[in-house]
């Protein structure tokens, strides 16, 4: 899914995001957004990627959400979840 639920009101979104939970139990399901909230609150696992001028969608980060939210162990993932950037 690219940004379920871009552009959705609250109320929308909460629809999308049970949904979501209800699909997981049959279908792997990947979430590609830059809601950060929404990725902390819907997904088991979180990536983190970046490009730049040499390589092109590097995957920076990889593992459990709560992991990856509370105690990233890149300084890039820890800079853009925090707002440093992005």
């Amino acid at each position: 899914m690219d940004e379920p639920a871009s552009a959705l009101d609250p109320i929308s979104t909460v629809k999308i995001e049970d949904l979501m939970r209800e699909l997981v139990a049959n279908y792997t399901i990947i979430v590609v957004t830059h809601n950060l909230q929404q990725a902390a609150r819907v997904s088991d696992y979180t990536g983190f990627m970046l490009s730049d001028e040499q390589t092109k969608g590097q995957l920076v980060e990889f593992g459990a959400t709560n992991d990856i939210f509370t105690a990233p162990k890149d300084k890039r993932t820890e800079d853009y979840i925090t707002g440093r950037f992005g």
